[in-house]
């Protein structure tokens, strides 16, 4: 095949990524592709590396073990099965049957490899189109081969890979390494797997294939490489190196939200997962944790210490070291110290949480004032509401949950207790330490235990900090 035959409209590459191993050095019962860094499985960071315009075909090669793995793929990744761990050149061979007719070239990658980048592949691609050989590999240069096979040339030729195990020299300097990751010629692939020879231990390796191409004489240069940063042969075994590897994508997260506007004041204390999206002038306190789906808006302050889970806040808050999980939060809000917003909790603009406040499956009116020590479960509460401090909705009676409703412009007293379903209407107070089991009506004051009207309310009693004087 000549360098012609594969440019252009002409080149339509399918990626087999290998996940069949059964990783045993992670010591889990979750599938090593399945681990966990930084908001995604392992695996979701190569399958993202491989959707790239130039890639027609996913096929993820697993085990049987290992078919946890096959029900979180997307839709159009396909799974070819590995009945027999017999080596990289057997699971590769074990997805041919499945490539579309038009494919003209097949990528190989790991599916422990999540620092794989899509910058890695596209290089992987042109290099490809353009020399027109029948492999290319993906190498990169280090200080330390350590297990990585070496790249063996002759008068700058690559004519194979050294594998770690049967080298060897001491390295004093940087070597050039294979991260693993390759494209191959389909036809010539499909002709060749099939004679690679079985190892000493029962496995086939691709690795062989390199040899083989190097001795074709049917073209000037059959194996290129293209070097990559150092990072994409970086393979996950054990605990260890699914620590270094999340330390670095979490670097490169923070890094592109500081390109994009964000303040994180201490890069070293914060944590924030892949799919989470923050506005341009907020800042990232030290300590703080951003997790799930969560989307941040613009000139926020987010910390200390705080941990936000699958929530949306909006512009202009201020979160202080609290715990927000399946929360929205409109603009201009303050929440904390130490407030736990629970799932459910929606909070509209200018809303204030005081410390050690607890907030479910509620809604939060505009400019209600939630005071400390509170707790406000299944709830819906309208617009410049006051909550005095210790106020609790007595939300299940052991057997259900019961909603608790609040009308606008309402004063709740201090330590009053609502006793679900319980209903206040519009402009209504009650006195502190109130105990509420019947409805409330409008623009009245119910004081005791139980609560008993004492007369229309009077806001001009009223205080402002929460505390309650009626």
């Amino acid at each position: 095949m000549s360098a012609d035959d594969t440019n252009g409209s002409d080149t339509s590459l399918a990626v087999i990524i290998l996940a069949a191993g059964l990783g045993t050095r992670m010591k889990s019962r979750t599938p090593k592709e399945l681990q966990p860094i930084l908001g995604r499985p392992m695996l979701d960071y190569v399958l993202r590396a491989a959707d790239v315009p130039a890639i027609a075909q996913r096929i993820v090669v697993l085990s049987p073990a290992k078919s946890a793995i096959a029900e979180q793929l997307p839709d159009d990744v396909q799974v070819a099965w590995q009945d027999e761990q017999l080596g990289t050149g057997h699971a590769a061979a074990c997805a041919l049957d499945q490539l579309n007719d038009d494919i003209t070239h097949v990528a190989v990658l790991f599916g422990d490899h999540p620092l794989l980048e899509r910058s890695a592949i596209n290089g992987l691609v042109e290099t490809t189109t353009e020399a027109g050989g029948l492999i290319t590999l993906l190498t990169t240069i280090v200080d330390d081969p350590a297990s990585y096979g070496r790249v063996k040339r002759n008068a700058g030729q690559i004519v194979g890979v050294v594998e770690a195990k049967d080298d060897p020299q001491q390295y004093d300097g940087p070597v050039e390494i294979y991260s693993g990751i390759s494209c191959y010629e389909r036809r010539w692939l499909e002709q060749h797997l099939p004679e690679i020879e079985r190892s000493p231990g029962g496995e086939y390796y691709l690795t062989t294939l390199v040899e083989m191409a190097a001795r074709d004489d049917s073209m000037s240069v059959p194996v290129v490489a293209v070097q990559a940063d150092p990072t994409v042969a970086y393979g996950v075994n054990d605990r260890i190196d699914l620590a270094r590897a999340e330390q670095i994508l979490k670097d490169r997260i923070l890094e592109r939200l500081m390109r994009g506007g964000v303040t994180v004041a201490d890069p070293n204390s914060t944590f924030i997962d892949d799919a989470v999206e923050v506005g341009m002038d907020t800042r990232i306190e030290p300590f703080t944790i951003i997790r799930g789906t969560t989307v941040v808006g613009e000139g926020s302050v987010i910390g200390p210490q705080s941990v936000i889970t699958d929530s949306r806040i909006g512009n202009e808050c201020e979160i202080v070291s609290s715990h927000l999980n399946g929360a929205t939060v409109g603009d201009r809000v303050h929440i904390g110290p130490f407030a736990h917003l629970r799932a459910g909790a929606r909070l509209a603009d200018d809303v204030h949480v005081g410390n050690y406040a607890e907030i479910k499956e509620s809604q939060i009116g505009r400019l209600t004032r939630v005071g400390h020590f509170s707790y406000i479960g299944d709830a819906l509460i309208g617009e410049d509401v006051n909550i005095g401090a210790g106020t609790v909705t007595c939300n299940y009676d052991g057997n259900a949950k019961h909603r608790t409703t609040i009308g606008d412009r309402c004063f709740i007293g201090s330590d009053t207790m609502l006793v679900a379903p319980v209903t206040v209407g519009n402009d209504a107070v009650t006195g502190a330490g109130s105990v509420v089991n019947r409805d409330v009506g409008p623009n009245e004051t119910v004081v005791g235990v139980p609560a008993r009207v004492k007369g229309p309310a009077r806001r001009h009693q009223i205080g402002t900090d929460g505390e309650g004087t009626a």
